[in-house]
């Protein structure tokens, strides 16, 4: 693996404490610096070249040397760049009510649970809790499964197949068959397929900072996409409707069964059952329900093949299974979950958290203005060496309980953190787990590409670079 900590090794969690990365109430916010530009990175007016050119590596070299950086871009201006678990408590908790969302999620996602603010988001959220507690989620486990066999029991000894389009298609296969209570076709399904793809087409990196106006062949293949998606919702919706659902939102069992029960049952705020914002519910649950596991699976899978002494231990353990893993084996794979919980901590599924600052706001003695975009990298911040040993290694043994413990609440946030961390964690990492177990029992994955480059693409969020084969084998 290549190592990108940079100078941050020569850092030290008390030179962190020393700068004052916790509010300062008592200091005159508008008398201090604007954070400084990074001294390694050149003009400012270069900085988006730089961006386009490699996002990962633009990150890490931006924070080389500090917590709190400024950087340009036009079209844009200055994005305020912070660097530290402490930051993103800050804004994503103690002080949340000082920052809020940016505008670029509401453009794929309208007025979902993913974008809409203050008193309708807690609407929404208590409205789709139910669903994905821990409880609801492990009553999805053997339609998981289910769904999983169905796709890799097509594989063959010998087969080479593009794992992140694999893994896409089982994705999306579970979210359709237990969330929307819609079962996809393994071979069909085309046009839900593709444009679940194409939603991440609005923020390929070649289109981050030009105004929303501008019609660039990806915008118009994402506007397409959500017209589709949209179509889709809107005809299963209308088939929910005309079915019937369960007016008690107990006994609804999949997401259409709950939204238009409680429509027919008006026992919510009409302005957030309409046709409209059902539908934009739907396009976020397709797009949020899918996407963090297939980076997960598609990563986990990538590094398993390059580490055999941890797949030794991953095939060990699921090798015990009498079959296919049952919700009864879940808690006792160990190994299987650390796994995941490292895979997610290399490859966060959303690299970087984007806010906006609602007033002045000091951090470790600099200004972030009212109005400034921040970026909070997660990618760069779990690869940080002041909480990680060897921080671009793949250890899941460094998962012990004691670690976890010790751990800054925000040093590893894949799912963000705060009231917003994702709804979907819990389905998501059980997918996650019995994925990999199921296939694990049946194949060994083996990587074609570099050993030594991680394939990674920074897009909307941290995603498998396309075309990397990966070689079937029967075990």
């Amino acid at each position: 693996m290549s190592s990108d900590t940079g100078e941050y090794a020569d850092r030290t969690l008390e030179a962190v404490a020393e700068a004052g990365s916790s509010p300062t109430e008592d200091v005159d916010v508008s008398a201090l610096p604007l954070p400084p530009y990074p001294p390694n990175l050149g003009s400012p007016k270069l900085h988006v070249l730089r961006q386009m050119r490699d996002p990962r590596r633009f990150m890490f070299e931006s924070m080389a040397t500090r917590d709190v950086v400024r950087t340009h871009f036009v079209g844009m201006g200055d994005i305020y760049n912070l660097a530290h678990p402490e930051h993103s408590k800050r804004i994503l908790l103690t002080e949340r009510d000082r920052f809020s969302k940016t505008d670029d999620f509401s453009i794929a996602f309208g007025e979902g649970l993913l974008t809409v603010e203050g008193e309708e988001w807690r609407q929404q959220r208590d409205v789709l809790q139910p669903l994905f507690v821990r409880e609801s989620v492990r009553g999805y486990g053997d339609g998981m499964v289910e769904q999983i066999r169905r796709r890799s029991d097509r594989w063959a000894d010998g087969q080479r197949i593009d794992l992140q389009r694999e893994m896409t298609h089982m994705t999306l296969d579970v979210l359709f068959a237990t969330v929307l209570g819609r079962e996809l076709e393994l071979d069909g399904d085309e046009a839900i397929r593709e444009a679940s793809e194409r939603l991440h087409d609005w923020f390929l990196p070649t289109s981050w900072f030009l105004p929303n106006w501008v019609p660039t062949p990806a915008r118009r293949r994402f506007t397409e996409a959500k017209r589709t998606l949209e179509r889709e919702a809107t005809r299963l919706l209308e088939e929910k409707t005309a079915e019937g659902a369960p007016t008690d939102p107990s006994e609804a069992t999949d997401l259409l069964s709950l939204l238009v029960g409680l429509r027919q049952a008006g026992v919510t705020d009409s302005g957030m059952l309409t046709d409209e914002r059902l539908r934009d519910q739907m396009v976020t649950m397709i797009f949020a329900g899918h996407d963090t596991t297939t980076t997960t699976l598609s990563f986990a899978f990538y590094l398993l093949a390059h580490h055999p002494e941890v797949r030794e231990r991953f095939h060990a353990e699921v090798d015990t299974l009498d079959g296919p893993p049952t919700m009864a084996d879940v808690d006792d794979l160990e190994v299987t979950e650390r796994v995941v919980t490292e895979t997610l901590r290399l490859f966060p599924p959303v690299h970087t958290l984007p806010r906006l600052a609602d007033e002045d706001v000091a951090f470790d003695g600099y200004r972030v203005p009212a109005g400034g975009r921040i970026s909070i990298p997660i990618f760069r911040i779990q690869r940080d060496p002041r909480f990680f040993e060897a921080p671009d290694e793949f250890r899941p043994e460094r998962w012990t309980p004691e670690f976890r413990q010790s751990l800054h609440n925000f040093a590893y946030a894949p799912f963000g953190g705060g009231p917003r961390i994702c709804i979907g964690r819990e389905f998501a990492l059980l997918e996650a787990k019995l994925a990999l177990a199921t296939v694990g029992r049946q194949y060994e994955l083996y990587h074609l590409g570099d050993d030594d480059d991680e394939p990674t693409s920074f897009e909307m969020t941290t995603r498998m670079r396309a075309g990397e084969q990966f070689l079937v084998t029967e075990r």
